[in-house]
């Protein structure tokens, strides 16, 4: 894109995972202003380092994460039971669990960077997503980097949400196969949709014809058909808070 000009009605949405920055600005009526691909995590881009935003937006994306219920003082044996001890992690919670998540090497820069920055992982997005939508049987994922990440709800109720590392499109297909067979979620009458680039979305399609009756992709995605999952799910993630 061209050289950005800021505006204080600007929004910044950050997406953040384990090597790239997407930095996606906003103008007040939602609009795609200006974007930057910054591949060095452990730097701020020097063309917004003046930059004043009306809202700012930190997006972490396939962090480790564990979740556990509200009533449960410390997530920490949570956390260190699935992915052991010696990862630094932060946490959160909304009105249904709490979260904790792997803390970025990057997070201390940029928060000394941003302010009044609102952070939030791809997870919790994705579950204030999901939970919006009116299907009592539900699953939901994506792809990025190799890890298949999704959430579940049965009889509309959340019952799940992990990631499971995955090589090729066959794994992707045996996971989502296995969740919906362990949490016995009826196949009849289960709502599934991916976010994925239009050229994903048919091939998953094509996998899941025999098994899903009901297979969708997100209305968010307005791409092209060959974009990468980084723009994609950046895309997707900055329309769930703007």
């Amino acid at each position: 894109m061209s050289t950005y000009h800021n505006a204080v009605s600007d929004k910044l949405v950050l997406f953040l995972d384990s090597d790239t920055s997407i930095y996606q600005i906003y103008s007040k009526d939602n609009q795609l202003k200006y974007q930057l691909n910054h591949h060095d995590n452990s730097s701020f881009p020097e063309e917004l380092s003046a930059a004043i935003f009306s809202s700012t937006y930190l997006q972490l994306v396939n962090s480790k994460f564990t979740l556990c219920p509200l009533d449960e003082e410390k997530i920490d044996s949570f956390f260190q039971l699935n992915h052991g001890t010696g990862i630094d992690f932060l946490t959160a919670q909304n009105g249904t669990f709490k979260i904790g998540y792997e803390k970025p090497k990057s997070f201390d820069l940029l928060t000394q960077k941003l302010v009044n920055t609102i952070i939030a992982t791809d997870i919790e997005l994705l579950f204030e997503y999901t939970s919006k939508k009116t299907h009592s049987h539900a699953l939901y994922f994506y792809e990025h980097q190799g890890v298949l990440s999704l959430i579940a709800w049965k009889d509309d109720l959340f019952v799940l949400s992990n990631r499971y590392s995955i090589a090729d499109a066959d794994e992707l297909f045996y996971f989502v196969m296995l969740v919906i067979e362990q949490l016995e979620i009826p196949i009849q009458k289960i709502y599934v949709e991916c976010i994925a680039s239009q050229d994903k979305y048919e091939e998953y399609k094509s996998l899941f014809k025999n098994y899903l009756p009901s297979f969708q992709q997100s209305n968010f995605i307005d791409m092209k058909s060959n974009e990468d999952s980084s723009k994609i799910l950046s895309h997707f993630f900055a329309q769930c808070v703007l």
